[in-house]
């Protein structure tokens, strides 16, 4: 009806921008893994939405790594911890919803520190 439009419009405007934000800082995101982690990490799921998998090419503790990192000051989510079953991959759940893109490049930099030494 025409009483709703306004807010109708103004919340179609609001997702439109919201998509643009989090598709720029996933794009980051995904970019910025690449280049400076590509060789150890895979990345899955990195078409939509606010989260990515990360998951090791080889062998590492996913949790252990995660307590390390918490002490550098950034949260990663055990991918590992969410599997049911024995047959798990290691690695994180890295969420950039909040996260600024221009922030994104100096996290994974603190990332690969934190895996350099782990």
């Amino acid at each position: 009806d025409l009483h709703s439009f306004p807010t109708r419009r103004s919340s179609d405007l609001h997702i439109r921008r919201m998509r643009l934000l989090y598709s720029d800082r996933r794009r980051a995101l995904v970019e910025q893994l690449r280049k400076t982690l590509g060789r150890t990490l895979e990345i899955h799921g990195a078409e939509a939405g606010m989260h990515l998998t990360a998951a090791f090419r080889s062998e590492r503790d996913d949790v252990a790594i995660a307590h390390k990192a918490s002490a550098a000051g950034i949260w990663l989510w055990p991918l590992s911890r969410s599997y049911m079953t024995k047959n798990l991959r290691k690695g994180f759940v890295l969420g950039y919803g909040n996260v600024a893109a221009q922030r994104i490049p100096a996290a994974v930099e603190k990332m690969r520190h934190v895996l350099a030494h782990s």
